[in-house]
């Protein structure tokens, strides 16, 4: 059995008790409840940006304009000619992407990358990426893509 004294130390030891069995912080009863939720936050928006990183992979894979508008809907129409252009001179690709640093500072995201692609069964040689991402309503989204 364990024994806590004070106030302090039993509103903590509720809050990580609740924590456990909720899986989510409860106001009011620790002071670092703000902690856990900013955390818990930062968490799912990596989670939520590797899997959209995932899905910019595959579109390139598939060669898919509709796929690929969908994770940066802000595709310009020379960007999206090139695309076209890439995708329709190739018959196979397959992208392997590492994410080397992902830095979330609130609603905005940074994603260096290493990037390496396989063209019509030759491997390109690797180079890095730099994605800028965005949180919208419908989730993260590329803003930029750069080197």
């Amino acid at each position: 059995m364990v024994r806590v004294a004070g106030t302090t130390c039993r509103r903590t030891l509720a809050a990580f008790v609740l924590l456990g069995l909720l899986g989510r912080p409860v106001a009011g009863l620790a002071g670092t409840a703000p902690a856990f939720e900013t955390q818990a936050a930062s968490s799912r928006d990596e989670a939520e940006i590797r899997h959209l990183i995932d899905d910019y992979a595959h579109a390139i894979e598939a060669r898919d304009i509709v796929h690929f508008k969908k994770v940066k809907p802000n595709l310009g129409k020379e960007e999206e000619a090139r695309l076209r252009k890439a995708f329709d001179s190739i018959q196979s690709q397959v992208v392997k992407v590492t994410i080397l640093s992902l830095e979330v500072q609130g609603a905005q995201a940074t994603a260096r990358l290493a990037r390496r692609d396989t063209i019509n069964g030759s491997l390109v040689s690797s180079f890095p990426q730099t994605l800028t991402l965005v949180r919208a309503q419908q989730g993260w989204l590329i803003e930029q893509i750069g080197r």
